[in-house]
């Protein structure tokens, strides 16, 4: 058995299907799975930026010299009418399915900030600005989606487990605000609480035919939700500077980890947190010089 680094994490001719490829850290692992070979299918409800990606992904596969297939399918994730017929797009495009991964993902922040110090009166109206809309939204992207989705498609990734053990897997995203208790972002961090828990509970359900179910769990990685420039208020790039890492991540550092879990046929069931270090110093604080 070869020992070789490009053996052993060898996902030549994988099909794989990636939800939010259009954009974003999808758009990251589509390049890096493409460049590995791999045949493409990127899911996402942007048609121009679905249209953009399959021009650099077609090019990236030439670059490398690969056979690789790239696909798409645009359609909502919010929905359960677009669901299936994403479900039915895909399952024309595959006869089996090799990894999905469940990259789309949303984040609602409170509309009303609220610092240490200030009135009940501005408590309460903070936490209200967290609007029912808002977490309906998130959960059905963030924890519907990879629920339903997953489930429309086993037969396709039992189908590549039959094919080698272990062969057929999810990969999910979490984040490293499922664990840390940060202030004013309650939906998107329950939001990923519940994709640490579906991760396990999908992985025992499917263990009998070994369709392996994973998370990645990202810290700090430049993507919409994460501008680079930190002078955007959304953006948590002003929290590298605390991380032992001192930085953001790398589209290396994510597409490696995605490449592990596809491969890695003896992983099943786990959160990989990789982020820097930032669970290690990360804290809810509650005073501002705290």
């Amino acid at each position: 058995m070869s020992l070789r680094v490009s053996d052993i994490f060898n996902v030549q001719n994988y099909q794989v299907v990636i939800t939010g490829g259009a954009s974003g850290l999808g758009k990251i692992l589509a390049r890096g799975f493409v460049a590995n070979g791999c045949n493409i299918c990127i899911v996402d409800i942007d048609q121009e930026g679905v249209d953009a990606t399959l021009s650099e992904l077609k090019a990236i596969a030439e670059e490398s010299n690969t056979s690789s297939q790239v696909t798409s399918v645009v359609g909502d994730l919010s929905s359960e009418v677009g669901l299936q017929g994403i479900i039915s797009s895909i399952k024309s495009k595959f006869s089996q399915l090799d990894v999905l991964v469940n990259c789309a993902g949303i984040r609602r922040v409170n509309a009303i900030s609220y610092t240490p110090g200030e009135s009940l009166s501005q408590l309460a109206a903070a936490t209200g600005s967290s609007s029912y809309s808002d977490w309906e939204s998130t959960f059905k992207i963030n924890v519907l989606s990879p629920h339903f989705l997953t489930a429309g498609l086993v037969e396709l990734l039992g189908k590549a487990s039959q094919k080698e053990f272990g062969r057929g897997n999810v990969i999910c995203f979490s984040s490293v605000s499922s664990v840390h208790n940060g202030q004013y972002v309650p939906s998107y961090q329950t939001s990923k609480a519940s994709v640490d828990h579906l991760v396990r509970i999908m992985a025992a359900e499917f263990s009998d035919k070994y369709i392996r179910v994973n998370a990645i769990s990202p810290g700090l990685f430049p993507s919409k939700m994460n501008p680079m420039d930190i002078s955007i208020p959304e953006s948590n790039m002003r929290y590298a500077r605390e991380m032992p890492a001192r930085r953001p991540g790398t589209e290396q550092e994510l597409v490696s980890a995605a490449i592990f879990l596809a491969s890695n046929k003896y992983v099943d069931g786990r959160i990989i947190r990789i982020d820097g270090g930032r669970l290690l110093v990360c804290k809810g604080n509650i005073s501002q010089d705290d």
